[in-house]
């Protein structure tokens, strides 16, 4: 049954330009033009990750907004991870000139302060929302001038939060942040979770996982398998790939491998010295490592959340976001 939807979800799809309030997260591996392109034309929001779109796509980053929009008429944002490093911060500069070059009006901001895009944005009309994982990063984030929040819980795939999706936000009710939108990141992966995602009060749902076992995604068929036979029992936090926790489907190469670092490098990842180094240098290799996860069959670490209870099948962007409009979809 299709529910009113709240000024804050009507402010998400202004904000998106989208009909449904269901965004695809932006996904390393997941960031493929063609999944992209499927999500917005279905009535969502895709998001696209240029890291992903360009390193593990291998797609000029230009020309692949280029085919995404050759794809889809509708609206979709670009991901812009937040790194303290100079070189990756000129990359990130170009990103964000090409892309509001070519039409782009939805910045999703990742990691470290936005205020630079927010300034950046605000010139070209162009939205910003921010991942949060804690309320205080959330609190100070708001006062930035961002124009929605990306809400981190324990329950999604990849880099995770640590609050459950329902604690968070009546954390965040009581401290006012009015109508600003408050998207649901983790959990989500029916209409049924995005009800109980919009009576919680968010404006609408982060989804990553749901959309790896589609049609239009480019992963392996033993990935989206992988995704179609767990369930959240399965899913187990790891901090070996990037130096934080991870979620991923427990499989024998994840247990053979371990799930949490040694020593040594969790010394490194306290150290206020060596963490940034640390962490950058963790990223890097498992950059290398979703990517031989994305293409090789027998690669089998998977990131995934715990909507996997509720994906049962690959199926095309289309029939899922059906379903979502079936709750919430404005006119």
């Amino acid at each position: 049954m299709k529910r009113g939807l709240s000024r804050a979800t009507r402010r998400l799809l202004a904000d998106t330009g989208a009909k449904i309030p269901i965004i695809k997260g932006p996904m390393y591996p997941g960031s493929n033009p063609e999944l992209v392109a499927a999500v917005s034309e279905a009535g969502g929001f895709g998001i696209v990750q240029p890291i992903s779109l360009t390193t593990l796509y291998g797609h000029d980053f230009r020309e692949g907004l280029q085919l995404i929009k050759s794809l889809t008429a509708k609206p979709f944002g670009v991901n812009l991870t937040i790194i303290d490093n100079r070189k990756y911060a000129k990359q990130m500069d170009e990103w964000m000139e090409i892309a509001v070059d070519e039409g782009v009006q939805f910045f999703l901001t990742s990691l470290g302060k936005p205020t630079n895009i927010v300034k950046f944005a605000e010139k070209h009309g162009v939205k910003v929302y921010h991942d949060v994982h804690t309320p205080k990063v959330a609190r100070k984030v708001a006062d930035m001038g961002v124009d929605g929040l990306n809400i981190l819980n324990s329950s999604m795939g990849g880099q995770t939060g640590n609050m459950t999706a329902e604690d968070f936000i009546t954390d965040l009710q009581s401290s006012g942040f009015g109508d600003l939108p408050l998207i649901q990141a983790g959990g989500v992966g029916d209409a049924a979770g995005l009800s109980d995602c919009l009576e919680l009060g968010y404006a609408g749902a982060q989804l990553g996982t749901r959309f790896l076992a589609t049609h239009e995604c480019k992963i392996t068929q033993s990935y989206k398998k992988a995704i179609c036979g767990a369930t959240s029992d399965d899913i187990v936090w790891t901090n070996k790939l990037a130096g934080t926790n991870s979620s991923v489907i427990r499989t024998p190469q994840v247990e053979e491998g371990g799930l949490r670092v040694g020593p040594i490098t969790a010394w490194l990842l306290r150290n206020p010295y060596t963490k940034l180094l640390t962490r950058t240098y963790m990223l890097q290799n498992a950059i290398a490592v979703y990517k031989k996860a994305a293409f090789e069959e027998d690669c089998e670490l998977w990131q995934a959340g715990k909507g996997v209870d509720s994906i049962e099948k690959v199926e095309s962007c289309a029939a899922i976001l059906a379903r979502f409009g079936e709750v919430a979809r404005i006119e």
